[in-house]
């Protein structure tokens, strides 16, 4: 067997050899935010509707920091000359108690493993600096004002497993499990400039479609996933229009990813994912010709897991990951400009290596219940980013 699956394997890596994207939860960040084929997880309710069919009723918490882009002004000493800068931060958003992602699957008993989702979800937060432009020949840029942009979004979703070979038979395409999802979003807005501050927010509709394949088990030591999921756009009802000031859309994001199971009783997990966000449907065109707009990313991403067993119910988890992370823009030196406003940020470049680690201890109580703490931190990016979750088994 060993002849099958180690070229299966490498092949994995060489997709992945380039990866990233946006993720929720510390497990999945300590992965490289490769996740599309989990499918013992409930952060699945947010990243692949599809992967809680055969969850048991548990329930996840989790919190992480978002980089982010404040104008700061600073003036020295002695000077009555103010100058900013928008420089990059790694920050909770306001309110710091509030969870980046909480979710509950509930397990349907009956002969179709099947499971139902609720959950909370706030996967992006965008604060940007700008310069607004009078001059379209203008080349040089000074951060003037800032926009803070939250989005979340409370889900609803239901999944089922169609099983395609017997519990425990081994073989290709075992089962199949599908999953879809009606999500209510909300956005905070707040827009502060030199003459005026304004704030916003506004609810929408969206919704979301995920697919889990189990494409090979040997029951033994390879088992492979193959997983798909869709997060629609939300396009909100701005009260301040937003070709009068910056304001963003959520964008369209759709995930393919894969994981491999690996190893006598399957210690070693392996992902590779790919993820492609349209930005460029989230913002207004600008008001100059000849200026860049913000373009649609793609990025991938690998991850790793071990389980080391310290005791019957006691289990380690060490975890690595690599992200290729395509930001928004493509050039450092000409940032997107939206309408007349000019984006001015300090940023390392427009296309991240990110390197992942993390960690994770789970135990069973005599009930055979798990829970799990997990932690994972990124580095590479224009700041370093943590999370920590917890799993809880009901």
């Amino acid at each position: 067997m060993k002849t099958f699956w180690t070229p299966v394997f490498l092949a994995g890596l060489a997709v992945a050899a380039a990866a990233q994207d946006q993720q929720l939860g510390a497990r999945t960040k300590a992965m490289g935010g490769s996740y599309t084929a989990f499918e013992d997880d409930p952060v699945s309710i947010w990243l692949n509707p599809a992967g809680i069919s055969t969850q048991l009723t548990s329930a996840s918490l989790a919190y992480q920091t978002y980089v982010t882009y404040p104008l700061h002004e600073q003036r020295a000493p002695g000077s009555t000359v103010v100058t900013t800068t928008a420089g990059a931060e790694s920050t909770l958003v306001d309110p710091a108690f509030v969870p980046s992602y909480l979710g509950v699957v509930f397990h349907v008993d009956g002969p179709t493993p099947m499971a139902l989702g609720v959950c909370y979800a706030r996967p992006y937060h965008l604060n940007y600096s700008f310069d607004q432009v009078n001059d379209p020949s203008q080349t040089q840029f000074t951060p003037d004002s800032n926009v803070d942009q939250s989005f979340a979004r409370f889900r609803a979703a239901f999944a089922i497993d169609f099983r395609l070979r017997k519990e425990g038979e081994s073989g290709f395409f075992t089962h199949l499990s599908a999953g879809a999802a009606i999500d209510l979003g909300y956005e905070r807005w707040e827009f502060k400039g030199e003459s005026r501050s304004v704030s916003d927010n506004a609810t929408g509709v969206g919704g979301g479609l995920g697919l889990l394949l189990g494409v090979y088990d040997n029951a033994e030591d390879l088992k492979i996933n193959f997983g798909a999921a869709w997060q629609s756009a939300i396009r909100w009802n701005f009260n301040i229009d937003p070709d009068i000031l910056p304001a963003f859309d959520m964008p369209n994001q759709i995930n393919v990813g894969a994981t491999f199971y690996l190893l006598k009783k399957f210690p070693l997990r392996a992902t590779v994912d790919l993820q492609w966000i349209e930005w460029s449907g989230t913002a207004d065109v600008p008001l100059f010709p000849g200026r860049k707009q913000f373009r649609d990313a793609v990025n991938y991403s690998v991850g790793f897991e071990y389980r080391l067993d310290v005791s019957e119910k006691v289990n380690v988890y060490p975890r690595l990951g690599y992200r290729r992370f395509n930001a928004p823009w493509s050039n450092k030196n000409d940032l997107p400009m939206i309408n007349d406003f000019q984006l001015v940020l300090d940023t390392k470049g427009s296309t991240f290596n990110i390197f992942t680690f993390g960690g994770g201890i789970s135990w069973r109580n005599d009930q055979g219940s798990v829970r799990s703490f997990d932690i994972g931190a990124d580095v590479g990016g224009d700041a370093v980013t943590v999370a920590f979750g917890i799993n809880y088994e009901f």
